[in-house]
């Protein structure tokens, strides 16, 4: 009986820390405005500064790199990041939560701009732990 108990207290324990750490992914259009962790988070997708990723069809040397700039309002402050998907920084740290980016849409067209309203982010959310 105590062994019993002492396994599902176990099972518990290690089902909770794994849920804690889960990240969550949020996807946020050009523009627009999402909360995170619980409403902890508030995440602005504010631009595409740069978009040199290789076009969908073309053979390339290298795959690219698109940069974005987010701003993170957290639980005493406002700051503005910049995340890139194949460069350093992919991920960044506030309030104890880590986001880091997931991908970019739409694929670059290697015939035309893109639009900056078309694009949207996938982020991931993930708390660090203490």
């Amino acid at each position: 009986m105590k062994i019993a108990i002492l396994a599902l207290i176990s099972t518990l324990i290690f089902t909770m820390t794994i849920t804690a750490q889960t990240p969550e992914t949020v996807s946020i259009k050009a523009g627009q405005r999402k909360s995170a962790a619980k409403g902890r988070l508030k995440i602005k997708f504010l631009s595409v500064e740069e978009d040199s990723r290789c076009p969908e069809g073309a053979n390339c040397i290298w795959a690219g790199n698109a940069k974005i700039k987010i701003a993170v309002s957290g639980k005493y402050e406002t700051k503005t990041f910049e995340l890139n998907t194949n460069m350093a920084p992919q991920s960044v740290t506030m309030d104890s939560w880590a986001i880091e980016i997931d991908s970019l849409l739409p694929a670059k067209d290697a015939e035309k701009a893109t639009d900056q309203n078309a694009y949207e982010v996938k982020l991931k959310v993930t708390k660090l732990r203490r």
